[in-house]
């Protein structure tokens, strides 16, 4: 890649951090639109990348992200005890086969679908952060089979295929109908990603694309140059972000991503629609 393209990686790393921190999102709503942007221009980027696998690399290689994070958050959440793991498990057991079913099918799917869904995901998100409430339900952690296998395919299908946490879906789900404590569903959760992304990413890495459909650096349909700056720099802010939360008004700031999201999620959708259908 040219020396241009890992600045701007960098730079985004650094803003992934700080706003991962800030409002607690995952890193992957401003990843995906990121490399959507960088691999269509292959002359600034010097990556040159397939164009009906452009999405489907972005996504690979915004979940190969998302592991280092999720899994040292998920140890840390262990170490404090707050994991449901009663109720994780399960969970996590169907959202591994939902991962990496995801993963083989991503790379098969028009490309302009796969960027109409990212959008859609980013207007739900908009909304959870705009709107969502986490309303505990009385009573103890119940754990059945229909709702496990509900909650850990969508969130595994959801990573896979977005390249995204899939939190967004886990914690509803959780508090609705396993009865996770409010206290403790953010862990929960973490947890379940953890495992759903480690299977997308790890199904990613081991995949086959056709000759010349990646640029020099990648595994598979992960593009590990691009991400390297990207997950050096997020480290280092992520804990400015978290300072600066304690400072501010978080309420406003859902409110100002949740409006950006929309945005974007909007214009996802509607340039990619009018693309799939002529």
């Amino acid at each position: 890649m040219n020396p241009e393209a890992i600045a701007a990686l960098a730079i985004l790393g650094l803003v992934v951090g700080f706003v991962s921190g800030l409002v607690g999102i995952g890193g992957g709503v401003l990843i995906v639109p990121f490399l959507y942007a960088l691999y269509s221009h292959p002359a600034f980027s010097g990556a040159a990348v397939a164009a009906d696998l452009q999405p489907a690399i972005a996504h690979a290689t915004s979940l190969f992200l998302i592991v280092p994070t999720a899994v040292t958050g998920t140890l840390t959440y262990h170490r404090l005890g707050a994991v449901v793991w009663r109720a994780a498990v399960p969970v996590a057991l169907f959202s591994t086969a939902a991962a990496v079913a995801g993963s083989r099918i991503a790379p098969l799917l028009e490309p302009e679908w796969l960027k109409v869904g990212f959008g859609v995901f980013l207007l739900f998100t908009a909304a959870n952060l705009a709107f969502g409430k986490r309303t505990p339900v009385p009573g103890e952690v119940r754990v059945s089979l229909p709702a496990a296998a509900l909650t850990g395919t969508l969130v595994g299908l959801l990573s896979a295929l977005l390249g995204v946490g899939g939190g967004v879906v886990a914690i509803p789900l959780l508090l609705r109908f396993m009865r996770v404590s409010v206290e403790k569903v953010a862990a929960t959760s973490l947890a379940i990603v953890a495992v759903a992304a480690s299977a997308g990413a790890g199904s990613y890495l081991l995949g086959t694309p056709a000759a010349g459909a990646m640029p020099p650096g990648g595994v598979g349909y992960v593009h590990v140059v691009a991400a390297v700056p990207i997950l050096l720099a997020a480290a280092v802010t992520v804990r400015w972000g978290a300072h600066v939360n304690q400072r501010l008004d978080a309420r406003r700031l859902r409110w100002g991503f949740a409006l950006l999201f929309t945005v974007l999620g909007l214009q996802l959708i509607l340039e990619n629609l009018a693309a799939a259908w002529t």
